[in-house]
């Protein structure tokens, strides 16, 4: 059985090297033009990578339900509004609120769209994802 068998390398017809380097540059935020030139990746291929490594990002933010907090450990939490308008012109596009928690210690997080802002909205949120 592959090393590769049922994870995120399956099917990828290039090496875990090639594939390591472009998850690193991808996270350090690198150009395209910058990953086509250190890996010799054509556009389609970062394209399609870039779109991989979102979707894992997003799984492992807002899929994934771990309780944050308890003793010892920092909890920030923040709630943020996406949504913008393309050079300041057009009609307004709807916005999204995100209410999110990053845990100090461990690096973990979560992030969970709202409706609304309110204090019961959020106080429900932080007692279901937040340890005392």
């Amino acid at each position: 059985m592959s090393l590769r068998h049922e994870t995120f390398f399956y099917k990828s017809n290039h090496t875990l090297l090639e594939t390591c380097s472009f998850i690193n540059l991808w996270s350090l935020h690198c150009s395209f033009p910058v990953m086509k030139v250190q890996l010799r990746f054509s556009n389609q291929v970062i394209t399609e990578w870039s779109s991989l490594c979102r979707e894992v990002s997003y799984d492992a933010m807002v899929l994934r339900k771990v309780k944050l907090g308890g003793c010892g450990r920092t909890v920030e939490i923040d709630e943020s509004k996406f949504g913008r308008r393309k050079h300041h012109r057009g009609h307004r596009v709807e916005d999204q609120r995100v209410f999110g928690s990053y845990e100090r210690e461990t690096g973990n997080c979560f992030m969970i769209p709202v409706e609304n802002r309110t204090t019961e909205t959020l106080l429900v949120i932080i007692k279901y994802c937040i340890k005392p």
